[in-house]
């Protein structure tokens, strides 16, 4: 092969890699917008989920508030089954009417000792998912912003996104939500509305801290 068929090759074959590179950048970014949308929806799932855990837990706690607390609910208790006792023998009315309602109450005494550590429990791990994926959003758009420093190059997106996929795995065993919250996060637009939301408060936040600055500029000249 003579020395211009060798320029010719060689050229080629940067020709080539370029192209591999370009093609490569194109892929794994895609890939990784893919999987920082996925992780924001996520977050929001479980946080809506959470939401729901702490609203059952803050209505039972209201509910026993307002018949009188554990205590005053036992007594009341008591006296019901007592008085149910009594009745029963006279009327069956009393079984279908007075027994769920003794029921309800016993219920209500024992939220606190039963129900809501549940519920609590269920609301922190939906949180702690959540916290999960939002790092993971934060990390998997810094590795794309790292992607236009030209010393990085497929081989490290393959690294980085192995890194994110294994991250993505430990996240999601956490805890699951259900179908029918999947459902309802499967349209795109309902991810994207908060997002502008917050970004919006975000730029409002920029902006206020910006006239604090000027205002305390002012005072100090």
């Amino acid at each position: 092969m003579s020395k211009v068929q060798e320029k010719i090759q060689t050229a080629k074959n940067l020709e080539e890699v370029d192209s591999f590179k370009k093609q490569a950048w194109k892929d794994y970014d895609r890939l990784y917008a893919e999987l920082e949308f996925t992780c924001q929806r996520a977050a929001m799932m479980h946080q809506h989920e959470a939401s729901r855990y702490d609203r059952k837990s803050y209505y039972i706690e209201t509910a026993a508030e307002i018949v009188g607390g554990s205590s005053v609910v036992s007594g009341v208790v008591g006296v019901l089954k007592n008085k149910m006792n009594l009745l029963t023998s006279r009327t069956g009315l009393a079984a279908v009417v007075g027994l769920p309602l003794a029921t309800g109450l016993e219920f209500l005494g024992k939220g606190k000792g039963t129900a809501l550590p549940t519920l609590h429990d269920k609301a922190e791990k939906h949180k702690n998912s959540a916290a999960g994926w939002q790092r993971l959003a934060r990390l998997t758009k810094s590795y794309r912003i790292l992607m236009d420093d030209p010393r990085y190059d497929a081989v490290h997106y393959a690294q980085w996104y192995k890194e994110l996929v294994d991250t993505q795995q430990a996240i999601a065993t956490i805890v699951e939500v259900p179908d029918s919250i999947v459902e309802l996060f499967d349209d795109p637009v309902e991810v994207i509305k908060p997002l502008r939301k917050n970004k919006r408060l975000f730029q409002r936040y920029v902006k206020l801290q910006d006239n604090n600055d000027e205002v305390h500029d002012g005072g100090d000249a």
